[in-house]
């Protein structure tokens, strides 16, 4: 699943991606470790799609449209 991920978006994009993944789930951590709150993957999933919308404010435009159709596929 990783490698077909990387061949379908640039190396660029598949970094964004796995580098905004992994800071999601760093908060999510944080808020479970030093907020008490409970782990949910729906919370997870929020987050990382808050983040990517981020930035696809400040992508071009046809990084945003794959941005936004990989999104979709969640």
């Amino acid at each position: 699943m990783v490698l077909t991920s990387r061949s379908d978006f640039s190396s660029c994009i598949f970094r964004e991606v796995i580098i905004l993944a992994a800071w999601s789930i760093w908060s999510n951590r944080n808020n479970i470790t030093f907020d008490g709150k409970t782990l949910y993957f729906a919370a997870w999933r929020a987050h990382f799609t808050s983040e990517v919308n981020l930035v696809t404010l400040r992508a071009k435009p046809e990084i945003k449209e794959r941005l936004k159709s990989f999104l979709s596929s969640l």
